[in-house]
């Protein structure tokens, strides 16, 4: 029987650490999924079986002695407190954007923001490794974890998300009207400058009645939101994340906002 291809163990080491949800420890998988491979090939050559059976046998064997090692495993390996970039960037490589989706689900709070910050702070090299599809789905997954647990504790912190989606319509109104011959309001300034960076800033500062805090929106912001929404559409980041229906497009556009308007700003 020809030997097993080599990506073969770290496909079941992959599909293992995503059932037991071990996104950290995919690297010891590997190589306990390597390890057992010559073992479960000797025994499957002698077992008489067709080629076909006997690949299937090897994939069994090898599964189970890696899920039986899984099972044994804590989130993190032995000694480390926080998960590393190495972790990181091996998860990013194994899991699609739609597997990031369902395994934050697990996350801690430090964890969620761990990994926020992270992909957000080195995106622009992650997209040229992973593209931007998964970098972004990656980020926006995370930073809302972290905003729900967030929110259990600091609800009087929380930034309205919708900021960026206000910011985008805003513009596209202003370019409507502009596309109609009716660039200038009644006293005169151009409906370009009501909706500059630093307008729209003006227009999305708000006051909470309820408490009293002021949610203060900067030019800057209102450009990083621009910008990220013009380097990725909401279509496009709904078509990576597999968010098919009315459901599944709600949540994807809640976490679109959420990475839109990039991590979480908290205080503790």
């Amino acid at each position: 029987m020809t030997s097993i291809a080599p990506k073969k163990p770290f496909e079941i080491a992959r599909d293992v650490a995503f059932e037991l949800r071990l996104p950290w420890r995919v690297e010891q998988l590997r190589v306990i999924a390597l390890e057992a491979n010559p073992t479960a090939k000797h025994r499957a050559e002698k077992s008489g079986l067709s080629r076909k059976q006997a690949d299937e046998r090897v994939r069994q064997l090898i599964y189970g002695e890696v899920s039986k090692f899984g099972k044994e495993m804590d989130a993190l390996p032995p000694g480390e407190e926080r998960v590393t970039p190495e972790q990181i960037e091996t998860a990013l490589e194994a899991f699609t954007s739609v597997e990031w989706r369902s395994l934050v689900k697990d996350f801690a709070l430090e964890e969620a923001d761990t990994v926020c910050s992270y992909v957000d702070d080195n995106r622009r090299r992650l997209i040229g490794t992973f593209g931007s599809g998964k970098v972004y789905a990656v980020i926006g997954a995370t930073a809302r974890r972290g905003t729900e647990l967030w929110l259990g504790e600091k609800r009087s912190k929380l930034v309205p998300i919708s900021d960026p989606y206000l910011a985008l319509v805003l513009r596209d109104l202003a370019r409507e009207v502009n596309c109609k011959g009716k660039g200038h309001s009644a006293k005169g300034r151009s409906v370009d400058e009501l909706t500059s960076d630093r307008a729209l800033a003006r227009r999305l500062t708000k006051r909470d009645e309820q408490t009293g805090r002021e949610m203060k929106v900067s030019p800057y912001q209102v450009k990083q939101w621009r910008e990220r929404m013009e380097e990725l559409s909401f279509e496009q980041y709904a078509a990576e994340v597999g968010a098919d229906d009315e459901e599944k497009r709600a949540a994807a556009f809640i976490d679109y906002l959420t990475m839109i308007r990039k991590k979480p700003q908290r205080k503790n």
